[in-house]
Parts: C-alpha cells; structure tokens; sequence
C-alpha cells in the first residue's frame, strides 16, 4: 500500500547539521535522541530514507491504534524503517483504523501479502481469539514475517503459507523489486518460481472469515475471482489495495455481483459509484468493500 516519501533540501541540510555534531545512526535510536529525530522526520526536515541502512538492526515495539507487538527492524526493510521513524500515522492510517475496528471482533482474518507480517502481527494483538491466515511467497520475506510471529508469540494462531494467492492453484514467476515492498507475479520472466494458492481451497466455509487485507501489487483481481466462495458464505469485510493502471472496472464489477458497495478509504463515508483509481489524489489508492447487509461506513 501506501509508501512513497520523498526527499527534501531541508532534510539534507538536517542530515548534513547531525553529521557535523558527530551524530551517526547508531546513536539516533535511543532515549532522548530517538523522539527528537522521529519529530524531524514527521515533519519532513529529515527524510526516513536517509536513516536507514547498518547499524539499524533492533527489535522495538510498535504502538498501532488499540494494540502494540514486537517487530524486527533491519537495514533493507523500508517499510519498518518508516514506521520506526515516523509512526503508524505517517503510513496507511485510513487502513489501520479501519482494519483495526473490524479485526478486533473478527473470528478469522486473512493477510494477503503479509509482507513481514504487519497486518498480521497487528491482528494477532488487537483480537487474542482470532485464527489469522497470512499469505507471503518470498522466502526471506516469509522467515522475517516467522521471526517476527516468533517474537511475540503469536505462531500458534497464526497459520501461515510461503505462497502467493491467485485465481487458481500452481505456480507462477515472481519478480524481486529493489523496494520489496513492490515485488510481484508477473506474466512473464521474474528471478524466481513460486506456489500459487486459491483462498476458497485453504480457508474454510463456515462463515467465520469476517476481514480480508489485500496487497498484492495489481493482482487483487485474481485473488478476489478465488475466494469467490468466501464472499458468498462469510461476506467478509475487504480492505484492498488499487493503484493506477489496476484492473479497477472488473474488481468493481466482481464485487458488485457478491452483493459489496465500494468505499474510498480517504473519505470512507462517500460510496463509490466507479473504481478507477486514476481519479483519485496520490495516495488515496486503498479501498474498502462492504456487504450491503453490513452497516454502512
């Protein structure tokens, strides 16, 4: 989802100021540098990018809307560098606090494409009585996500797969972006071959499963047109993700067919009457889908 923070002169001009007073990363982390830096950072005078990198090699504890947990922060984990510096706030804040009203009554809860288990450690600690499914095919991706259920004590509610979610069960080829936050399945080429399963093959019809996460990188339509079944017996909650280029007309219409209304999470109280994401301010690309039985927004 959400994850793009640019640069500024200012914040190499802050950079440029700690350097010279004999500041180095290792000393930014703890008591009483820590807050004044993570301030710096909300405000855009020093870019989090700029932090990350060795020695930023810690276990610290995340406080998200209603729960905390235990995360492993390393170099080359963006995503958990951001959210040390700056805060949930400063991430997917519209997604939290909707994923964190509805996951905290939820009996099952779904994360495709945990990533390093975000979501699904933030699940594990809102709701102690929720069976959580995470989904990660990315193997260094998928042992951090372990560590860090691990950490917290979290794996035995937890189940896990090391595959991606798609349409139908097999495999497919997987690209390993630079930011690894925005590696995918692609069509053709890709570094490396993955599983591939169907959600309505590995998640029980009980009417149980009552909140889906999805980040999947353009992909959220095949993981939608294989859980089919889900929508039908459990109509769960979806929050998903939708970035320009993304096959908005035919989630929409997928969804619509179940029974779901559309919600642009930024201004999640106006039902949207066409999903196309190209209509949207950068940034406001996440998504959320109600049954119409539901209570609205």
């Amino acid at each position: 989802m959400n994850r793009e923070q640019p640069a500024t002169t200012a914040g190499g001009a802050a950079g440029r100021l700690l350097r010279g007073l004999g500041l180095r990363r290792e000393h930014l982390t703890g008591f009483p540098i820590r807050p004044v830096i993570r301030a710096l950072t909300t405000r855009g005078l020093i870019p989090w990018e700029n932090l990350s990198g060795p020695p930023l090699d810690l276990v610290c504890r995340m406080d998200f809307p209603g729960a905390s947990f235990l995360y492993h922060v390393v170099p080359e984990d963006l995503l958990g560098i951001r959210l040390f510096w700056q805060g949930w706030r400063y991430w997917e804040s519209d997604v939290l606090l909707q994923f964190s009203r509805i996951a905290v009554t939820s009996p099952r809860i779904l994360d495709v494409g945990a990533h390093t288990g975000i979501y699904s450690l933030f699940a594990c600690a809102l709701n102690r009585n929720a069976e959580v499914l995470s989904f990660e095919p990315f193997p260094p991706i998928y042992e951090r996500m372990l560590d860090n259920l691990d950490r917290n004590g979290f794996r035995q509610r937890c189940r896990t797969f090391q595959a991606a979610v798609g349409s139908i069960a097999g495999t497919a080829r997987f690209h390993i972006a630079e930011d690894l936050t925005m590696s995918a399945i692609v069509e053709t080429g890709g570094e490396m071959e993955i599983p591939v399963v169907m959600l309505d093959d590995v998640v029980p019809h009980d009417g149980r499963t009552r909140l889906v996460k999805i980040d999947v990188e353009g992909h959220e339509y095949k993981v939608l047109d294989g859980m089919r079944g889900i929508l039908e017996d459990s109509r769960p909650v979806v929050l998903f993700e939708c970035n320009p280029g993304g096959d908005g007309t035919r989630i929409s219409a997928l969804l619509r067919q179940h029974g779901y209304c559309l919600f642009n999470l930024a201004h999640a109280a106006a039902e949207i009457a066409e999903l196309v994401p190209e209509r949207f301010p950068k940034g406001n690309h996440n998504f959320l889908a109600l049954h119409q039985s539901q209570r609205r927004v």
